[in-house]
């Protein structure tokens, strides 16, 4: 009996280390929060329902004496193995990250489980038989459970962590008195205008920037004590923001100088609620540079912003459309755009008439306002619009942010993975109907929008249908509004394909280019929104 005991053990402990590793991963892509953790559980169907069916059938079995005590284990432990293969798997998009955080948890994790198995022990202590089938079964079913228990109680521990080394950031920030701190935010647009501000400002300076999607508090901690060092003139900061006080958070520890918001929009819905609130947060910025003295640089290319008011100095950059006065709306921008698939060309003004020709590989009318706002800074402090003009000319794609890939023999990819808003989604397919050829979108659509979520997603569908020959759609469920959409649009149901995964959709892209004819071609797919792991459909 002994072998069987330990190979139900050994087969429970294989299925429960892959549950477990993925609900700790959610937890950590909902940044540790309960509440987002929750919500994600309750969209989730675990197989943990039906080891509890068929272990009752199971055991009823046991407990009518048709089996025997080794069957009886044998059954439960080939249960544990079946749910492990049949456990639903895909390739992470960002793998589960075994931080000091991670590895405390499992330490609680691990202590929560020995106190409940040795209570359940010692209640149950008669029949170790099936008890042992019994207490396995109870850890199973409320793994969840005591994940979030095991959270609660690491949080003082972690708070208190958070702060040494929040309080260790601002000191080494208060002993670099001439640093100059540049604080970016918007609802999109923001990373691109941080590594296209970066770039720009390296002309003239040593610079540091937040790196990749670092715009939470303890992401800037983190760049701060890893990264910042005496030859840093400048710290460009990405202040990211789901609730009010977010980026007064961010700007409590760093204290900007100075500030971009490169956009307001309906973004984050889900837990923003208004875009009342939406604006809000992003003043936030505003008021921690007014309280400095500082200047703001404010996209009037967005309506939002337009008609906020600031006692703040500002300087007022966007994108001129021809029939408006730009003196009236800009201090600084850019005219005669012309956009297509190899970038744009444009001239920047300012007032009294002076400007310059300016070109660019980055793709969409939407990056020449990044441009803009970078230009901006960078003449603010001190670089010519000579020195720019080249440093624009050599500017890099942002990583996943309308990124041409070269994909020889097949077809091109843009990949615009990292864009999930309504705005910014309206403009990647604009782009792609910018490049002649045979044009697919593949997206999952958009997430975090609120009661806004299907409605914004249907327009998203009408967009496509204008610029799209094929639609592939990521998602049973997101997909119904984006093709609802479509159709409304008149887009044909023919040319849309709706895909379990990314990877039955880019197969699918595959199938495409295979049977494209030479006069349709050359293919360009558009990534559009490539969701986290925890907004996959269960």
């Amino acid at each position: 009996m002994a072998l069987y005991i330990s190979l139900l053990i050994v087969s429970f402990a294989i299925y429960m280390w892959t549950d477990l590793r993925k609900q700790i991963h959610m937890l950590q892509l909902n940044s540790y929060r309960n509440e987002r953790y929750f919500d994600w559980m309750k969209d989730q169907k675990r197989v943990e329902a039906s080891y509890l069916m068929f272990g009752l059938i199971i055991s009823n079995l046991a407990l009518n004496k048709m089996l025997t005590p080794n069957v009886y284990l044998l059954m439960h432990t080939t249960l544990f193995l079946v749910m492990r293969i049949i456990h639903k798997k895909h390739q992470e998009k960002k793998p589960l990250v075994f931080t000091w955080r991670v590895r405390r948890l499992l330490l609680t994790f691990t202590l929560l489980c020995a106190v409940m198995l040795l209570g359940l022990c010692y209640l149950f202590r008669a029949t170790v038989t099936y008890d042992i089938t019994f207490l396995v079964g109870i850890v199973n079913l409320f793994l969840p459970a005591m994940i979030l228990l095991s959270n609660k109680i690491n949080q003082p521990f972690e708070k208190k962590i958070a702060l040494d080394f929040t309080k260790d950031a601002m000191e080494r920030l208060s002993a670099a008195p001439e640093l100059k701190i540049i604080g970016i935010t918007g609802s999109y647009g923001k990373t691109s205008t941080k590594y296209i501000l970066n770039q720009l400002l390296s002309v003239g300076y040593q610079v540091l920037m937040t790196p990749e999607s670092f715009n939470t508090p303890m992401g800037v901690v983190r760049t701060i004590r890893e990264k910042l060092n005496g030859t840093h003139q400048i710290f460009i900061v990405e202040m990211g923001a789901k609730n009010i006080g977010d980026i007064k958070e961010i700007c409590d520890i760093v204290s900007p100088d100075m500030g971009i918001i490169s956009s307001i929009g309906e973004q984050h819905l889900e837990t923003f609620k208004t875009i009342d609130n939406v604006i809000e947060t992003k003043y936030e910025l505003a008021e921690a540079v007014g309280s400095k003295k500082g200047t703001m640089f404010l996209n009037y290319n967005n309506e939002y912003i337009r008609r906020q008011k600031l006692s703040t100095p500002v300087v007022r950059y966007g994108v001129a459309n021809g029939t408006e006065n730009p003196l009236k709306h800009y201090d600084v921008w850019a005219e005669n755009l012309s956009s297509g698939p190899n970038g744009s060309t444009f001239d920047i003004c300012q007032p009294g008439g002076k400007r310059m020709a300016f070109e660019t590989r980055l793709l969409g009318p939407h990056n020449v306002q990044n441009i803009v706002a970078g230009t901006a800074v960078a003449m603010a402090l001190g670089i010519s619009l000579e020195k720019l003009a080249p440093a624009v000319r050599r500017l890099e794609p942002v990583p996943h942010r309308l990124h041409l890939l070269k994909n020889p023999g097949r077809y091109q990819i843009i990949d615009d993975a990292f864009n999930a808003n309504p705005e910014g989604a309206k403009a990647a397919v604009e782009t792609l109907g910018t490049f002649k050829g045979f044009r697919v979108l593949v997206t999952p659509g958009m997430v975090e929008l609120g009661e806004k979520e299907e409605s914004l997603n249907r327009e998203f569908g009408g967009q496509a249908a204008k610029y799209c020959d094929y639609i592939i759609l990521v998602g049973y469920h997101r997909a119904k509004p984006i093709k609802e959409g479509a159709l409304k649009a008149g887009f044909s149901e023919e040319n849309i394909y709706i895909a379990k995964d990314i990877y039955d959709a880019l197969k699918m892209a595959d199938n495409l280019a295979n049977g494209l004819k030479p006069e349709e071609g050359p293919m360009y797919v558009l990534l559009e929104n490539d969701l986290p792991d925890n907004f996959l459909e269960a």
